[in-house]
């Protein structure tokens, strides 16, 4: 990937930000916390009392907002396939992360077994005890007896 195609993506997610700007709702964790909790997936009892409502208009008082509240179904559809698209492109970026810094790692590997190959020397040394200890594998021992 060239800094170009970056700075595009970049620019593509700065826009699509930007066209996102109006449903973006900033909640401290105390007010999360309050909020009624429910999931794409109760979105079908949503729309079960919105039929309920169309079909007994005269059931529901006037205080409830019934045009908001079809609106926010709404919304939440909308949201949802939105959703389901990001969460489908972050899980194409997360395995091809996990792909490249597999293929760098064994790359790394093979130049600290060929700096460890070579023995150590002023050149080498801090590399290879720096690499070394980042990836070190601890002792292994088998977990301790809980009844002992």
């Amino acid at each position: 990937m060239t800094d170009v195609q970056r700075d595009a993506m970049f620019a593509d997610l700065n826009g699509f930000d930007l066209k996102f700007a109006n449903y973006k709702i900033e909640l401290e964790p105390e007010e999360t916390a309050k909020l009624a909790r429910i999931n794409e997936s109760g979105i079908a009892e949503l729309e079960m009392a919105q039929t309920y409502t169309q079909q007994n208009p005269t059931a529901i008082p006037g205080s409830v907002n019934l045009v908001e509240f079809g609106k926010d179904i709404a919304l939440a559809r909308q949201i949802v396939q939105i959703k389901l698209r990001l969460i489908q492109l972050l899980d194409y970026f997360s395995t091809a992360l996990i792909v490249v810094l597999s293929d760098a790692y064994k790359t790394a590997r093979l130049i600290y077994n060929i700096a460890k190959a070579q023995g150590r020397t002023p050149q080498n040394e801090a590399f290879i005890d720096a690499f070394g200890a980042r990836f070190a594998r601890g002792p292994q021992q088998p977990p301790a007896n809980p009844n002992p």
